[in-house]
């Protein structure tokens, strides 16, 4: 312990008692049980607990300089080792007072009240700052190089899509021409080839969606592993969800992972009913903790790590479900509305329950985020026009209304 050669460091003389001092004056000796006798060992007992004390929080501090100068981060302009040296310095200097300048005696020491609190202090302080600003920026540029892989490979995906459509498209003419034809073998014989090239087609799409398959569920887990370093930057104050900006950017993450993945992913927007009618009778306090109680309603119900909740604005939300289709979104947009009735009034005169109109729109191929966040709108207003808390599912992009 460091405590012990602190108690080793010899005192003043003038702390020491000695019955033959320079002065040649005669000594006293105490009387035991005596007045003086009592008083100086409370002192010596009083002293004794200080000097733990103070032994213990050296230790402490000594532990906690040799975890930093053991596991440092390589930063730009300092390597690993030189910071862990100069962390080292200052761990001996504050708990044993060796000079922090190797240059230095070292062997020399100095008084608990003489070593460079404030140096220690500075050191770690700026040390710390550093390794934070070095560490947040390698995890953006981490993440924004993953999102351009993604980003590339779902472009590659479009471009293999609309060539595979066309290539479907010559094969059906061959086939169909073909059929036309009355060359008795030699038709057979190319019917089979057309056949074969497309069966080699087929294979060759099986193999890459297994492999966009595979790599979208890597880029997903290390996608959302990365996230977690700016939650802050992208939570909405009010109702501790995801804001705006979050939204903005998962949905186009949305329709880039579903390029790879094939999974169906749905989108939820959900806008609370009467919230004005709540401001103008019991006050603005009140509508925001109805605003509240939706982003709690929303947690309550959507549980998977996957799920993306954000407030869009105001009084709308947004629920961005993979994995889900249209058919489990509905039904989950149900059960939330059934969440959000029995949650308690955002004020004790409401005679009536927070309700919440929802539109359901399932992602399709092709489809830009744009296009998919318009069809789930569109079925919000739909669902409100259809009377409050009611659930609408958006109608397939292929569907033409006349």
């Amino acid at each position: 312990m460091f405590f012990k050669k602190l108690m080793s460091e010899p005192r003043p003389s003038s702390e020491r008692g000695s019955s033959n001092g320079a002065s040649g004056s005669p000594q006293l000796n105490v009387i035991p049980g005596g007045a003086d006798s009592q008083s100086s060992a409370a002192t010596r007992s009083s002293r004794s607990k200080d000097d733990v004390g103070l032994g213990l929080v050296l230790d402490a501090l000594g532990g906690v300089l040799t975890a930093l100068a053991r596991y440092p981060i390589d930063l730009p302009d300092r390597p690993a080792d030189e910071s862990a040296r100069e962390i080292g310095r200052w761990q001996r200097h504050v708990t044993l007072g060796y000079a922090v300048d190797e240059q230095q005696d070292v062997t020399a020491s100095v008084g608990v009240a003489d070593r460079d609190w404030n140096g220690v202090i500075r050191t770690v302080t700026e040390q710390r700052r550093e390794e934070h600003r070095h560490v947040t920026g390698s995890i953006n540029e981490l993440r924004d190089a993953l999102w351009a892989c993604v980003e590339t490979v779902h472009n590659a995906v479009k471009v293999d899509l609309k060539t595979d459509e066309t290539t479907n498209e010559q094969v059906d003419k061959a086939r169909n021409a073909l059929k036309r034809l009355q060359t008795g073998s030699i038709k057979q014989d190319v019917l089979a080839a057309v056949m074969a090239i497309e069966g080699a087609l087929q294979a060759r799409r099986d193999e890459q969606a297994d492999q966009y398959a595979s790599l979208a569920t890597k880029l997903d887990r290390l996608g959302r592993q990365l996230e977690e370093a700016r939650k802050e930057s992208t939570t909405d104050a009010l109702t501790g969800i995801g804001n705006r900006k979050l939204f903005d950017t998962m949905i186009g993450r949305a329709v880039q992972m579903f390029s790879l993945a094939r999974q169906p992913v749905a989108l939820l927007m959900i806008d609370m009913d009467k919230l004005k009618l709540v401001n103008d009778m019991y006050g603005h306090q009140a509508g925001d903790t109805a605003i509240a109680t939706l982003g709690t309603a929303l947690t309550k119900v959507f549980l998977r790590q996957s799920d993306v909740l954000c407030r869009y604005g105001g009084d709308e939300f947004v629920a961005i479900l993979h994995n889900t289709d249209w058919k489990m979104a509905q039904t989950l947009a149900r059960r939330l509305q059934e969440t959000l009735s029995h949650l308690p009034a955002p004020h004790p005169a409401m005679e009536f329950s927070i309700s919440a109109s929802v539109g359901v729109a399932q992602l399709e191929p092709l489809e830009n985020p744009e296009e998919w966040k318009a069809r789930a709108d569109k079925a919000l207003y739909k669902a409100k026009q259809s009377g409050l808390d009611r659930v609408a599912v958006a109608e397939s992009a292929s569907v033409k209304v006349a």
